[in-house]
């Protein structure tokens, strides 16, 4: 069904470029500095693939610590795509969506998470995001903007290294929604 829609797997092979900067205080728990990725793969037959396309992605993310140990975090995801198939689009990446369920040559995200600290192991996290796919998708979308809210709670099981177990709940639209049991944050 999904190749009468123009959706098929392909093989992909390809070369990139990265330029990446972090300076968060912890990988796992972070309370200041900012992280920015931005990356590019260039597919192409020539490498193996079965089509030649480009994708292009800039992740930017920023922590401040504010009172009693709480932190801002904000991330903003955008990525893009040039002639690349139906399966190799952009697709929303965010806590209650499944991964390539709504596609389109591109997505920007704007993500702003509150991360509550009750104590020295536990905590909360609340969130409220925004997808938007732009450009012509190879399924029609009944919407182009996707948001999500959510809660978790954490538990801190390691202080020392600032590692942490995190269970969360995010509810998009249409019936969209997960719950999320991890070592870490989302991002």
């Amino acid at each position: 069904m999904l190749e009468t829609l123009g959706v098929r797997g392909f093989k992909s092979a390809a070369l990139g470029a990265s330029v990446m900067h972090d300076s968060r205080d912890n990988e796992n728990m972070p309370i200041k500095g900012w992280f920015l990725n931005v990356n590019n793969l260039a597919y192409r037959e020539a490498l193996g693939g079965s089509s030649s396309f480009d994708a292009y992605r800039a992740d930017f993310r920023a922590f401040w610590e504010h009172g009693g140990g709480h932190v801002l975090a904000a991330r903003q995801y955008n990525w893009l795509t040039n002639d690349a198939p139906a399966g190799a689009q952009a697709t929303i990446v965010l806590r209650g969506y499944k991964f390539g369920q709504y596609l389109a040559p591109y997505m920007s995200s704007l993500e702003v998470e509150e991360r509550l600290a009750f104590n020295a192991r536990w905590g909360a996290t609340l969130f409220a995001v925004a997808a938007t796919l732009y450009g012509e998708a190879p399924v029609p979308l009944e919407r182009s903007t996707y948001p999500t809210v959510g809660a978790g709670l954490h538990f801190v099981i390691k202080p020392a290294q600032r590692m942490l177990v995190n269970l969360e709940y995010a509810q998009g639209v249409s019936e969209n929604r997960g719950v999320y049991m991890k070592l870490g944050y989302g991002w």
